[in-house]
């Protein structure tokens, strides 16, 4: 297994950090939106250009709220000091919404792991890119890794919630049939 290097200090870490931040920073509303077009890819090809185009919140709801949901996650995943709560509500937020759709379990959740490509194309493409940014930039993968867990049960909590609901539903239906044929059997016994 390979190991990581720790720095040499806790200074020289903050230092990485920081340069991390300083170089992706500036980058946070082109990065969120290809992360919205991965997750717009993830949809059948006649879908794809109506969710990237149809920007109303009313006209396309998937499309606003996966469009939303990636700045605050983008914003909430780079800052300096990342905020449990608006990283949660986003990803809850994007799993609710796949969670009601077909999508297979890895498939909702694995739009999550494109963060990565995406921050590494960013930090490549840097003409002037910090040499000691790689502690910074595993830490970050690692947090993209726990925003990733984080996804995958909200997904399965939705799922629950779904089915639970679905469940519910049956089984109004059949008392509601049970009451009716009640009725129509205590009518059929008083003959009339």
């Amino acid at each position: 297994m390979f190991r990581r290097k720790k720095p040499s200090s806790a200074a020289a870490a903050a230092g990485a950090k920081n340069s991390l931040h300083a170089l992706l920073w500036p980058h946070r509303e082109a990065m969120a939106q290809r992360w919205a077009d991965v997750v717009h890819g993830t949809y059948p090809f006649e879908t794809v250009g109506f969710l990237r185009t149809a920007t109303d919140r009313f006209t396309n709801p998937v499309g606003f709220c996966t469009g939303e949901a990636a700045k605050a996650l983008m914003e909430a995943i780079f800052a300096e000091a990342p905020g449990e709560a608006a990283i949660r509500k986003a990803v809850d937020e994007i799993m609710r919404v796949r969670a009601i759709q077909d999508f297979s379990p890895e498939t909702a959740v694995g739009i999550f792991f494109a963060m990565k490509d995406i921050v590494r194309d960013v930090v490549m493409s840097a003409q002037d890119k910090p040499v000691d940014c790689m502690p910074a930039l595993w830490a970050l993968e690692s947090r993209i890794d726990a925003v990733a867990l984080l996804a995958f049960g909200a997904y399965a909590r939705s799922r629950e919630t779904l089915h639970r609901l679905k469940v519910e539903e049956t089984q109004r239906k059949q008392a509601q049939l049970l009451r009716l044929a009640g009725k129509k059997a205590a009518r059929i016994e008083r003959g009339e």
